[in-house]
């Protein structure tokens, strides 16, 4: 086994980052989850330590490990809290810890600046760099490769107890753009934020009128006219809104509720989706114009709001927020828009619409991992750095990262989680089998984790096995928790080939810096006024036209060979 070398391998200018920086563009790229986690090893990293951890372990002085971590507000002390000693114990080590500052765009500048002097890093660098600075990192032999330590089951053990498709999600989306991992990751997938553009209908005018909430677009329109025509909100004037959202708020726009039922649309994802294995352009296709005249139809009879295109989230809130209602239908991820106190239960969800074609789906966004935990070249023992990663794996203390201490913050002892209301028992017969003992422990100053800034791994699964609320404290006029009826209408019209993360290589980025960014631009200005009707479809053609002229077959053609990256 060979030993890193001390020596730093080449500094980095900063000239050099920030020419990275700019170009870093995130765009979201796609998840086939099928392939295994066997990347091979490239020359410059991840080779073993030749000490071992169980050799470390076993003697009585402590190695000093060093980690650079973004401060936290809500850690008191990083040195003395429960979770470090838990590591320090388990591994004979001594944490130290290099704070960085709590601002990101800050504790990057920081962390250029200790790459580029050329003195010896930490240990660890314990925070989210975006894909382009990682990168840059990893080419100049900063960061260790830590393929090897991966595929043997004896140093990843806890990573290997992950479930397989878990496991292998994980570890493709946490390649970098020349296909090789160096990070340990924070992977804690929760579908309720995955599928954000949800839409919420007011069930006391549906009572009121006799209606049923409209299942297709035929029904939809046919609803909205209603609540245009016949008074539901009973003040004997025609001041409803049918339908409004906005541009900006989360998943509150109804371009992207609607087209859905027409083809797959996901803003997230610049409206790029896959086919067969292809990055296509859901702007592009006849489906898109049909759902575009739909809506643009919807807006000429007054039925979908032109609020919807110059309000923001705090203007939604005003207007939707009156006694007996204001609005019919609102487009927004959270139940949180709206105000209990003034509206009650009364918005209940919207499922996905089907259109007249059948097509039914809701946008995507699955959860990336949050690439966290670096290995420096400067290390003297990555292997054990590799294994304090992996200890976070462990389940327990993946839970411990993020609730806190067992049996002070939350429980598995069923006798007490009984006493608390299981959410998705009666829609979905999952039984809770943990607790949370003290919600307010997360976002609150504490001295036991580290906020769970590291790597750490959650099933979806558990989340809906997780109990929140004491029966005792549920009544009648309690919020309703809609995340059952979403995993019941929402998530089975997920697609069934999606992007996830597009990663380009600074070559790449090149190639489609200006028609990425101009094609997007345009393709949002355009859809709005198509909709709005500030363009007539007349000019369909002409739009199309356009798009190739600003050079969309490139733009689609580098981003297949991003989205085969994560294959």
């Amino acid at each position: 086994m060979v030993v890193h070398s001390m020596k730093r391998k080449k500094k980095m200018g900063l000239a050099t980052l920030a020419v990275s920086l700019t170009l870093a563009t995130v765009l979201s790229g796609c998840a086939s989850n099928e392939t295994n986690n066997s990347g091979a090893t490239n020359s410059g990293g991840g080779q073993k330590a030749t000490s071992s951890p169980a050799d470390n372990e076993g003697s009585k002085e402590k190695t000093v490990v060093k980690i650079a971590t973004q401060q936290s507000p809500n850690v008191e002390d990083y040195e003395t809290a429960m979770l470090t000693k838990m590591i320090e114990d388990e591994f004979n080590v001594d944490l130290q810890f290099i704070l960085l500052p709590t601002d990101n765009n800050e504790a990057k500048t920081k962390l250029a600046l200790m790459v580029a002097s050329g003195d010896k890093l930490p240990d660890v660098i314990n925070m989210k760099l975006d894909e382009i600075t990682a990168y840059e990192y990893a080419s100049k032999g900063v960061f260790v490769n830590l393929e090897s330590y991966y595929n043997d089951p004896a140093i990843a053990v806890n990573f290997n107890k992950i479930p397989e498709a878990d496991r292998t999600y994980m570890f493709n989306n946490s390649r970098l753009a020349d296909g090789h991992v160096y990070v340990m990751p924070k992977y804690n997938p929760n579908q309720w934020n995955e599928g954000s553009y949800r839409a919420w209908i007011n069930s006391s005018w549906l009572e009121k009128l006799q209606l049923e909430a409209p299942k297709t677009t035929d029904e939809l329109y046919e609803v909205l006219k209603a609540f245009a025509e016949k008074d539901p909100n009973g003040n004997q004037k025609k001041d409803e809104v049918p339908l409004v959202g906005t541009m900006s708020g989360w998943g509150q726009n109804p371009i992207a509720f609607l087209m859905n039922a027409f083809t797959y649309a996901n803003p997230e994802k610049s409206y790029l989706n896959v086919e067969n294995g292809k990055v296509v352009a859901a702007y592009t296709k006849p489906e898109w114009k049909e759902g575009l005249e739909y809506m643009n139809r919807l807006v000429s009879e007054n039925l979908l709001s032109p609020l919807t295109f110059t309000s923001d989230n705090t203007q939604l809130k005003a207007l939707v927020n009156v006694e007996n209602g204001m609005a019919g239908i609102v487009v927004a991820g959270s139940y949180g828009t709206f105000d209990t106190s003034i509206l009650g239960n009364d918005m209940v969800m919207l499922e996905p619409l089907a259109g007249s074609n059948g097509a039914s789906f809701t946008p995507f966004n699955p959860t990336l991992p949050e690439q966290l935990w670096w290995i420096t070249q400067d290390s003297a023992n990555p292997e054990l750095m590799f294994r304090i990663g992996d200890y976070f794996y462990d389940e327990a203390i993946s839970n411990i990262s993020r609730y806190g201490e067992e049996g002070v913050e939350w429980t598995r002892d069923p006798a007490i989680v009984a006493e608390y209301f299981g959410d998705y028992e009666e829609q979905l017969g999952i039984s809770p089998e943990q607790a949370t003992l003290d919600p307010g422990f997360w976002g609150s100053p504490q001295n036991k984790t580290w906020t769970d800034v590291n790597p750490s791994f959650r099933s979806g699964e558990s989340l809906t096995k997780t109990a929140t609320r004491k029966k005792s404290e549920v009544t009648e006029g309690s919020a309703p928790v809609w995340q059952p009826v979403f995993y019941k209408t929402y998530v089975p019209k997920f697609p069934k080939e999606f992007i996830t993360n597009l990663i380009y290589n600074e070559e790449e980025l090149k190639t489609i810096a200006n028609s990425k960014v101009v094609i997007d631009t345009y393709v949002s200005e355009m859809t709005v006024a198509f909709v709005t009707g500030r363009k007539p479809f007349s000019e369909w053609d002409g739009y199309i036209k356009e798009l190739n002229k600003m050079g969309l077959e490139q733009y689609l053609s580098v981003s297949q060979t991003a989205f085969e990256r994560t294959q």
